[in-house]
């Protein structure tokens, strides 16, 4: 059964999404997951503000800049979090997400951490990003979550522009 996606816009300025199947409900809720730091991921989330040219510096800007950086960064993940509660069944296998106009920033900024999280993670080259070409198991998978994420994050903003 071949399912669409349904990308509308309500009179509200909230956004809803629709015809999701399992599958793309389990990517959607592992988003903030996803885009949580790990090793792997946070010289990309956090680079150094002068690539260690001025310690004092990176210093500085570890001290207080990456704490502010960091709570920003798990605020959106809450948002996106609990508006994830919010995915409704829409028929037998199909689900809908409405996001309120207000979450739509946190979104895009989840989505965001989260596609440079997944590229530092399997250290994807710009070539693979560029054309999506990269070999079979999880890292087919960790593109294709990239892909979703980024189709849905150009939607967003493109919404979001005409509120």
């Amino acid at each position: 059964m071949i399912q669409r996606l349904l990308f509308q816009t309500n009179e509200d300025g909230s956004v809803l999404l629709g015809g999701l199947d399992e599958f793309l409900v389990a990517l959607i809720r592992d988003l903030p997951q996803v885009g949580s730091p790990e090793p792997d991921s946070e010289p990309r989330l956090f680079p150094s503000l002068t690539e260690g040219r001025q310690p004092e510096a990176d210093a500085d800007w570890a001290e207080f800049v990456r704490p502010e950086l960091e709570a920003h960064f798990q605020l959106n993940r809450d948002r996106v979090l609990e508006d994830c509660l919010k995915i409704r069944p829409e028929g037998q296998r199909s689900f809908k997400l409405e996001i309120p106009q207000e979450s739509a920033p946190a979104w895009i900024h989840a989505i965001n951490q989260a596609r440079l999280s997944l590229a530092a993670k399997y250290r994807f080259t710009d070539e693979q990003l560029e054309h999506g070409n990269v070999g079979e198991g999880p890292e087919r998978l960790a593109m294709f979550q990239m892909q979703f994420y980024g189709m849905l994050q150009e939607w967003l903003l493109s919404v979001t522009e005409t509120l």
